[in-house]
């Protein structure tokens, strides 16, 4: 019904307003690229709009429809949308239509049957630039002969520690767009200096890149906690101690997976995330049977343990991120400083750190402290929403594997 309407107000407009239109140059089959527009073609289209001259294209569909998103060529409507384009440089429409483009600044759309089937009209005009308000819309759209400039950062966000260095980079988007120039929110937390990052402080700051009035930012994080740079293939960084540990040895605190705090009771009955049994879960589920679904398979910042107490980029470790350091390390169970734990080496780096057979907590027992660790990840097992992934250690090894997640169980945080 509204593209009726349309029509019937086109019809109109291009038989009572536009009477120009039987006047309108035609110049079909002088294109050499049939079906198809190419810049320098929608370029001399805005020429003879500027000059009051009438042209018609036939065998092609208008490239200015809302529907497309763009003219063709080097045009763009925003940083994000632009045309696919052949190897010979033009797109492809519907071929067989017919683009009609007034002096008035009005654009007709004919569909093969010679019906009017789409009408816009130019609003402004430039060299290099067109703003249309299509009649079926109250919101004008502007194209531009000018790719939009684009600029993004190596990383979003960093963790670092005092006098801790490391170098951004800038991908801009054309890469002749400007001189891009670097700033700190905070000085005093970290500073910039062509891309280098130092960090200076304890605190938050925003890196800024900008260029031709586009930015990117990266959220920088300086703590004291400690932490290891392993090597790994996805550059994670390791703490070097559990969370509400105070060295490398200390056991920690224990948490439910989920929850951010330790308590003194860990079962069903004390669990956050459900309402008193497994099969009542209000979080972090994938299966009807198990109670409100939500199918979240990773915990949110919010819901974990390291972020909530350690703050910045500090979260717990996916159940691959636990895989990568098992296959790109080399453990061996060792006694240090009186505790026993695995001592986990980078086979790229030889840096190192230790995770202690801590244990872990059902009900209010500490249990197999000394023999056993047991690690949370922040992936949900998805078979049984009920457990969770974490990694066991013992005398035989590192392994993989799910349990019950009200069990309290130690967090190692990382970060990047």
């Amino acid at each position: 019904m509204k593209k009726i309407f349309f029509s019937l107000v086109a019809t109109m407009l291009a038989a009572v307003l536009l009477p120009t239109a039987a006047c309108a140059q035609t110049i079909n089959g002088d294109l050499n690229h049939s079906g198809k527009l190419e810049v320098s073609d929608v370029t001399r289209l805005i020429s003879n709009y500027l000059t009051g001259t009438a042209e018609t294209i036939t065998g092609v569909v208008a490239p200015f429809g809302t529907d497309n998103g763009c003219i063709l060529g080097t045009w763009y409507k925003s940083p994000t949308e632009s045309l696919a384009f052949n190897s010979d440089g033009t797109t492809d429409y519907a071929v067989g239509y017919t683009y009609e483009f007034l002096p008035q600044g009005y654009i007709l759309l004919y569909n093969t049957n010679g019906t009017l089937v789409h009408l816009e009209r130019i609003i402004k005009a430039t060299a290099d630039s067109l703003t249309l308000l299509p009649l079926s819309s109250i919101t004008p759209i502007c194209y531009s002969a000018k790719q939009p400039v684009r600029i993004t950062l190596s990383d979003a966000s960093l963790s670092l520690q005092p006098d801790d260095y490391v170098r951004l980079t800038a991908t801009v988007e054309p890469s002749d767009a400007g001189t891009v120039t670097w700033s700190s929110s905070d000085e005093s937390v970290a500073t910039v200096m062509n891309g280098i990052v130092l960090a200076v402080a304890e605190g938050t700051a925003i890196i800024t890149a900008e260029v031709a009035g586009m930015a990117a930012t990266c959220t920088v994080t300086v703590d004291t906690h400690e932490f290891v740079d392993l090597g790994l293939p996805s550059g994670l960084k390791w703490a070097t101690m559990n969370i509400g540990a105070s060295s490398p040895e200390d056991y920690g605190d224990y948490f439910a997976w989920g929850e951010t705090m330790p308590k003194t009771t860990y079962n069903w009955k004390t669990y956050k995330h459900c309402n008193g049994s497994y099969n009542t879960l209000v979080k972090y589920n994938n299966s009807g049977g198990y109670g409100t679904v939500d199918n979240k398979i990773v915990l949110d910042l919010s819901d974990d343990a390291a972020n909530q107490n350690w703050g910045g980029a500090w979260r717990m470790p996916t159940d691959s991120e636990w895989t990568e350091l098992r296959t790109e390390c080399t453990w061996t169970l060792t006694t240090q400083n009186g505790v026993r734990g695995y001592k986990v080496v980078s086979k790229t780096n030889s840096n190192s750190i230790f995770l202690p057979l801590a244990g872990y907590r059902n009900d209010t027992s500490l249990l197999t402290a000394g023999s056993y660790g047991w690690y949370w990840s922040s992936s949900l097992y998805g078979v049984s929403p009920d457990r969770a992934w974490y990694v066991s250690l013992n005398s035989s090894g590192a392994g993989r594997d799910y349990s019950l997640r009200y069990y309290g169980r130690s967090v190692r945080p990382v970060c990047k």
